[in-house]
């Protein structure tokens, strides 16, 4: 009472106070690192392996085996699942993944840690190079299931791969992200063998007849089958393996002439040996490289994303960077959020004109919500937690649990108008007999928050932001609500009587009255309680 008293004869400069917090809050809310979803030690881990271009199975699988020896080595880890040459997105002889499972959180390190003894090991290994993935931040798109995943566009290929080259640099050099991948991946050389047609016409030796020797002689052709053991088995014939394995073994290869001469097949084909793309991508009918990676320790998703935006203002035109997987689902959860909370505070309004019949009193309700969001950010900053959608979920809680304190405190103080009182007087009644009320609702409400807010337990990186938000923004709205909505009324009808008083009107009940038009439906005055 004698808190509310001393607010009520400077209304002003407690709404001037309650500005004050909001705007500390923007900058709270401003620096809260946001992220699709929080990272959860699920104690599984995928790590993408790949060896050189070139590599063949039996050398994928010694580093394998290297890699694999490490693991199982390590305290942390329970068993090893390994697969070479293909698996994971990778189908060539010098891909493949392993699957980690690891004790459970409370019998080793943080996982986060145990990813980073990980990557910095396995890649110091000569001709590998590991990825490390979060299950946990997985199965949200079709994509690889990576935060941070974008793709370059653009029509001219060579364009395109110098431009995603580029990126791929800049991102990594960023320090914002690690891990960085793409699915543009070159394969082994291959020799491309072009015939000289002029050459060939000159000597009288089909075009075809160059192909046919090249694919018997080298790939190989079936020549006749045998039967054995009651299965019928091919008979290919093809030069030894040590007369076809290398480029220049060609020139040793003769074609027949239209005269029967042999000529060396050298002087009628041209050759060159290249790197071949094992897959062209495209997105949306448009050729695409996309790259990959996870967010860096110390950094946050959503500053990785700016860092992406930012670089791909400075490609080349004709290129253009289009985000992908779960960076769009960040963005669109995010914004639909956003939308979902406007949109509530908009219905809330309307629900709560129809019941007090007026436009302003939801007015004097709704202005606790935005210091409840700032009690939510002091939270969430104050935890080290982040902006993702589960505190968004537990922001839109909070929306709907801290009004009922001002509806509490508003409806009172409209009935003591109904008997002849003043703003100021129905104020101080009503806050003292309320008081009670909104303590234990309060409480009870925090309290039932408590367990999940001490993340205590498997998926409680989930449950926790969602938790401090509503501890956050119900503990600073519930003691708020006291002294701001009190004045923010008191300063309501001083402005609208003032307001009737310029238009030279008598002030109607609007803000309260001493009849009992105000009230919904013409009710009769009820009765004051008194506590």
């Amino acid at each position: 009472r004698q808190v509310l008293g001393w607010g009520l004869k400077r209304p002003w400069r407690v709404l001037g106070g309650a500005v004050v917090i909001l705007a500390a809050s923007v900058f709270a809310f401003r620096a809260l690192p946001g992220e699709f979803v929080p990272s959860q030690d699920q104690s599984r881990l995928m790590v993408r392996l790949q060896t050189a271009v070139g590599s063949s199975l039996e050398e994928s699988n010694k580093i394998f085996q290297r890699a694999e020896a490490f693991a199982s080595s390590r305290p942390e880890v329970l068993s090893v699942f390994a697969v070479v040459g293909g698996g994971g997105g990778n189908t060539s002889a010098n891909g493949g993944f392993m699957m980690l499972t690891l004790k459970p959180p409370d019998e080793r390190m943080p996982q986060a840690e145990f990813q980073q003894i990980l990557r910095k090991e396995l890649n110091s290994y000569p001709g590998l190079r590991a990825v490390v993935q979060d299950l946990s931040q997985a199965g949200f798109t079709a994509q690889r299931g990576f935060p941070v995943e974008f793709s370059v566009r653009g029509s001219d290929w060579d364009q395109l791969v110098k431009a995603s080259q580029e990126m791929r640099e800049k991102v990594q050099a960023s320090g914002k992200v690690v891990d960085v991948d793409t699915d543009y991946q070159l394969g082994m050389p291959e020799l491309r063998i072009t015939p000289d047609r002029a050459r060939a016409a000159d000597l009288g030796v089909p075009i075809q007849a160059v192909a046919t020797t090249i694919n018997a002689l080298v790939g190989g052709v079936r020549v006749g089958k045998y039967s054995t053991g009651g299965r019928r088995i091919d008979v290919r014939m093809r030069l030894l393996a040590g007369q076809r394995s290398r480029p220049e073994d060609l020139a040793m290869l003769k074609v027949r002439t239209a005269s029967g001469a042999l000529v060396p097949l050298s002087s009628l084909v041209t050759q060159e040996e290249r790197p071949a793309l094992q897959a062209i991508t495209r997105r949306d009918r448009e050729r695409a490289i996309s790259i990959f990676a996870n967010v860096a320790p110390g950094s946050s998703q959503e500053e990785a994303l700016a860092t992406v935006e930012r670089l791909a203002k400075d490609l080349p035109g004709g290129v253009r960077v289009v985000p992908g997987g779960a960076s769009v689902a960040f963005r669109d959860s995010m914004s639909s959020l956003f939308f979902a909370l406007f949109l509530g505070i908009g219905v809330a309004y309307m629900v709560l004109g129809a019941q007090f019949n007026s436009f302003l009193h939801p007015v004097t309700v709704l202005t606790i919500l935005p210091l409840s969001v700032a009690g939510a950010s002091f939270a969430l900053l104050g935890t080290g937690s982040t902006l993702n959608i589960f505190s968004m979920i537990g922001l839109l809680l909070l929306m709907g649990i801290v009004k009922k304190n001002s509806i509490i405190l508003v409806d009172y103080a409209l009935q003591q108008r109904e008997l002849g009182l003043d703003a100021v007087e129905s104020m101080l009644r009503a806050g003292p007999v309320r008081l009670r009320p909104i303590l234990m609702t309060s409480t009870a409400t925090m309290m039932a928050a408590v367990p999940a807010a001490l993340a205590l337990g498997a998926g409680s990186e989930t449950r926790a932001p969602m938790s401090i938000a509503v501890l956050g923004g119900l503990s600073v709205s519930t003691v708020l609500s006291l002294v701001v909505v009190p004045a923010f009324y008191v300063v309501a009808d001083r402005m609208k009587t003032r307001l009737a008083t310029w238009r030279g009107k008598r002030p109607d009940d609007e803000v309260g009255g001493p009849t009992a038009q105000g009230r919904p439906g013409g009710e009769e005055p009820r009765p004051a309680a008194h506590g």
